[in-house]
């Protein structure tokens, strides 16, 4: 499944702010303006408008556009979660955002569920000076570990790896491992089946497989560290 020109097509139709620009043959190229309209019983009413540009691959929904702000509404600092490297927006962990994808696998789609909440969160903290509303995950490798013990409800890198483990075999053997929830049963006996079928295919397995290797290489130099913070208590200058 990929995305064509038609699709593309069928979006500026539906939402004539926004133009195909130049770009290359391995990608589509969208720039704009998204407005927002938005009532809340919190945070009251939200009118704003942001000069976007999507960078969409041909293999979209298998891989996630990359999305800037092009007007200068804010700064592109990690305050406001956007990449050093080339200042596109952090609209999330690669995780979440591919289940949103995966959930709704239209151009639209992302835009309604992946861009627009981050800009309902921009132009709140804008305007009434409040925080990422949707709540923040630390940015890199750290960040990434959160949202996993966050829609696993796990509770530390141990069990997050032996989940990992789970999902980077195929289905028939993961199902016979032992859950990482801690209640000593296999996967398909235990209640978080069914949300380990629902993340499964989400991300391919070999990508589950490097977060594990991140994750393992992160969890053993932090065990070396407090050892050596051990022994540095028991022997002055050790």
């Amino acid at each position: 499944m990929k995305i064509n020109i038609e699709e593309i097509e069928e979006y500026l139709e539906k939402n004539p702010q926004m133009s195909l620009a130049p770009s290359n043959h391995e990608e589509y190229v969208v720039k704009g303006n998204i407005k927002l309209d938005i009532r809340n019983d919190m945070y009251g009413n939200i009118q704003d408008e942001f000069l976007i540009k999507m960078v969409i691959p041909k293999s979209f929904p298998k891989e996630i556009p990359t999305v800037y702000e092009l007007g200068d509404r804010f700064p592109k600092t990690v305050d406001y979660h956007t990449f050093p490297s080339d200042l596109s927006l952090c609209l999330g962990s690669p995780m979440s955002l591919m289940k949103q994808i995966k959930d709704n696998p239209t151009l639209d789609g992302f835009v309604q569920n992946c861009i627009v909440p981050y800009l309902y969160a921009i132009s709140l903290k804008l305007q009434k000076g409040k925080e990422f509303v949707f709540g923040e995950l630390d940015h890199g490798l750290i960040g990434i570990l959160q949202n996993y013990i966050e829609v696993f409800s796990l509770q530390n890198i141990e069990q997050v790896i032996q989940l990992l483990d789970i999902l980077s075999e195929k289905p028939n053997k993961g199902n016979k491992m032992i859950c990482p929830c801690g209640c000593n049963r296999i996967v398909t006996r235990c209640s978080m089946h069914k949300k380990i079928i629902e993340y499964r295919d989400v991300i391919p397995r070999k990508v589950y497989q490097v977060d594990k290797e991140c994750f393992s290489i992160l969890y053993e130099s932090w065990k070396k560290d407090q050892k050596k913070k051990r022994m540095k208590r028991l022997i002055p200058y050790a």
